[in-house]
């Protein structure tokens, strides 16, 4: 093992992370460290530093898919670029993801662009995911905290300027995918300026029984940096372009037919009489297209003597986002310890509208001008307090301010023209009947929450170190579960195959947590188990709708008779997750990551829905010289913890209210560096071609796909890889 030592970066906060990225070229050359990223400890403890192997497999493109790798993480997949990342049982919106600093909610209201939708694992340098409660200075979340960061060129340690590359090819044949990205740039001492670029695109993926409809992709990148540092002041800007076209996501009513985003970032640091400051400021704007009969056969839900709902049944969706954010932070030493202090403020406004690519007149505006404003204040306070016992502490409060504009559509204004034509009991009526409702409600609603953390780290011998944490931490509502008037699926990706509509008066959910963790290391040997439980008082989950307005158009227009309506309920979580491994030899060691979680709804006697079944993946890994070799086994157990309210469903189609069996995938890796720059990956993913179901996986919209429609999603076949990286 590595002997340990401290990363110190500054008095910002004292945390345990994952750092999780490929294998590199430098990592491989140094053959004691092959294909290694370690888990460190950030801050001033000197407490044991345990190393933890992570590989961005094959051409993956989905940068989610990495937290398959990480103990209590998983990836929950609508789609091949539509991965949320899940941690601990929770998944998409309260998780706290953010891209080099920036907060991107999800690209439209059903998150086909998750947050690390907008950052190619090609281009990723790392993504770093802090283990168990997060720090306050993290920012806002219950379920965890996550960054992906953006590949940048060094500056030049040198006189003069230098010319430098990252560049990568990978192909894999499970989908026929290819992936190429490129950072190029050039730095001095002082300046560095920069262009990144990637293309991601794949066929249908190929599952044990065959090809599954609608999950082929495509997706260009493309951007620019500048940043400068002179003396203690350093900044950096910069701006990336994602178009995003033809690309699936079949456990969701629609595919993918463009993203058109833009993003820009800029930050700024300094010291100031040994005071830190941190500022960033950050924005995007998110145009997006969607489409039931892009990639699929296009459904047929209803025969209403009305034009949009006779014979099949088109729909289009545009959506567009804005969303402006900042962060400002102070930081220095207090009371022997390290303090910091600071504001955060993101501003987002949200617009979808339904047409009719047949019927030129029908239109339903999901969303009409739907804002979120919100504002914290932080503060926290860290410190080794004596050479074995380090606490941390911190408090977060926000105010966060919601409302959303009139909404309107085409049955409803039948009935404004011909009332008497439209009587109670009609579908027209009822829509007018839900618009009115909505529109003549109070929609504003103001919530202020306050986050605290309480942590600490003791060494209690040579070889120990115990860690115990406490926390309550809060989530406001999205403004989809607030605002969705009329029953559809927009709903951040939950991909259930329910209709939704929304409560204005949802309360914001709060969470508490306890953490017990232990880090042991004997020798070559190393174990580090965790603990938890999390309470979520007031936890938002869809339960039956009981308005007969809102079950009539489900029901006639939009294919549930039985929709979900989002209200407060009560959850907890009880788990545990575990990394270990020992070196066998100077060129063998095994490693292993093992998690288990269960998600309970504590007011019904049910279970919540798409969590992580128990699972471990272990490790064999041979290192010499130039080359690295892994052998990994991955195990996943039955589910049978399947929540009734979101799958017991057959009148929507869905047939998966069944434990998901158990499976067992092999997978082996090769890289060889070849030079310096030069490095050649190799290997196979699920090299026996198992039949198996991701229990993470939505159930299946598309029809006539192999996979029956109203299951979950067939997981992909056999898939032999190549990567090409070339670095200068």
């Amino acid at each position: 093992m590595k002997v340990p030592k401290v990363f110190n970066i500054g008095p910002v906060h004292s945390a345990l992370l994952f750092s999780v990225a490929g294998f590199s070229a430098t990592a491989i050359a140094q053959s004691d460290s092959a294909a290694v990223e370690e888990i460190t400890i950030i801050g001033r403890q000197e407490f044991i530093e345990k190393e933890f192997t992570a590989q961005r497999a094959g051409a993956n493109v989905d940068a989610a898919k990495l937290m398959n790798q990480v103990p209590g993480g998983a990836a929950a997949n609508n789609g091949p670029l539509t991965g949320q990342i899940q941690y601990r049982g929770m998944f998409g919106p309260r998780i706290n993801v953010r891209v080099d600093g920036m907060l991107i909610h999800g690209g439209g209201p059903n998150w086909m662009a998750p947050p690390l939708h907008h950052i190619p694992a090609g281009l990723m340098e790392e993504l770093v995911v802090e283990q168990g409660i997060a720090s306050i200075s993290s920012g806002g979340g219950i379920g965890g905290a996550a960054t992906a960061l953006w590949k940048k060129p060094d500056y030049n340690t040198d006189d003069g300027w230098k010319f430098t590359g990252d560049t990568e090819a990978g192909y894999g044949t499970v989908d026929s995918g290819s992936s190429l990205s490129g950072v190029l740039g050039t730095s001095s001492d002082t300046q560095r300026l920069y262009v990144v670029g990637s293309s991601d695109s794949g066929d249908n993926y190929e599952s044990a029984r065959g090809e599954v409809a609608a999950t082929q992709y495509e997706r260009d990148v493309y951007g620019a940096g500048y940043g400068f540092r002179v003396g203690q002041h350093e900044f950096d800007i910069d701006v990336h372009k994602i178009a995003t076209e033809d690309t699936g996501t079949p456990s969701l009513p629609m595919d993918i037919d463009w993203f058109e985003t833009e993003v820009w970032n800029a930050s700024y640091s300094t010291m100031i009489n040994n005071i830190g400051f941190q500022a960033r400021v950050y924005g995007s704007t998110i145009d997006h297209g969607m489409s039931n009969s892009l990639l699929r056969p296009t459904p047929d839900f209803s025969s209403l003597p009305l034009p949009p709902f006779v014979d099949d049944d088109k729909r289009r969706v545009l959506t567009d986002s804005d969303e402006t954010g900042f962060k400002l932070s102070l930081d220095w030493e207090l009371a022997g310890g390290s303090a910091i202090v600071g504001v955060e403020s993101k501003d987002a406004e949200h617009n979808a509208t339904v047409y009719d690519p047949d019927f030129a007149p029908f239109f339903v505006n999901n969303f009409a001008d739907s804002e979120v404003e919100s504002l914290a204040w932080f503060a926290q306070w860290s410190s080794l307090i004596t050479n074995r016992w380090y606490v941390e502490g911190g408090v977060r409060v926000a105010q966060v301010d919601m409302n959303t504009g009139n909404v309107d559509a085409f049955p409803a204004q039948l009935v404004d023209m011909n009332p008497a034509m439209w009587p109670m009991g009609t579908p027209p009526r009822a829509v007018w009947m839900l618009r009115e409702g909505f529109n003549n409600s109070d929609r504003t609603q103001d919530d202020d929450i306050t986050d605290w953390v309480l942590k600490t780290r003791y060494q209690a011998t040579d070889s120990l170190v115990v860690e115990v944490g406490v926390a309550q931490k809060n989530r406001v509502p999205m403004y989809q579960e607030r605002y969705l008037w009329i029953p559809l699926e927009a709903n951040a990706g939950i991909g259930d195959g329910n209709n939704y509509v929304g409560n204005p008066q949802l309360r914001p959910e709060e969470s508490t947590q306890f953490e017990l963790g232990f880090d042991w290391e004997v020798g070559d040997f190393y174990l580090s188990p965790r603990f938890y439980r999390r309470n979520v008082d007031d936890y938002i989950q869809g339960v039956p709708a009981t308005n007969m307005a809102v079950i009539g158009v489900s029901a006639n227009a939009n294919g549930d008779p039985t929709p979900l309506i989002f209200a407060n309920t009560e959850a907890e979580f009880t788990g545990a997750d575990v990394t270990f491994g020992f070196r066998i030899s100077d060129n063998w060691r095994f490693e292993g990551v093992a998690s288990t979680v269960e998600g309970r709804r504590k007011d019904v006697d049910d279970y919540l829905y798409r969590v992580n079944p128990d699972n471990a993946r272990l490790a064999v890994f041979y290192e010499a010289g130039d080359y690295a070799l892994k052998l990994e086994q991955v195990l996943t157990a039955e589910q049978d913890e399947i929540s009734a309210t979101n799958t017991l469903d057959p009148t929507n189609g869905n047939n998966s209210f069944t434990p998901t069996d158990g499976y067992a995938l092999t997978n082996v890796y090769l890289n060889w560096a070849y030079d310096a720059n030069f490095t050649i990956s190799l290997g196979a993913e699920n090299l026996f071609d198992e039949d198996y179901v991701d229990h993470l996986s939505g159930f299946n919209r598309v029809i006539g796909s192999i996979v029956p429609r109203g299951s979950r999603m067939f997981g992909q076949g056999r898939n032999f890889f190549g990567r090409l990286q070339y670095r200068w």
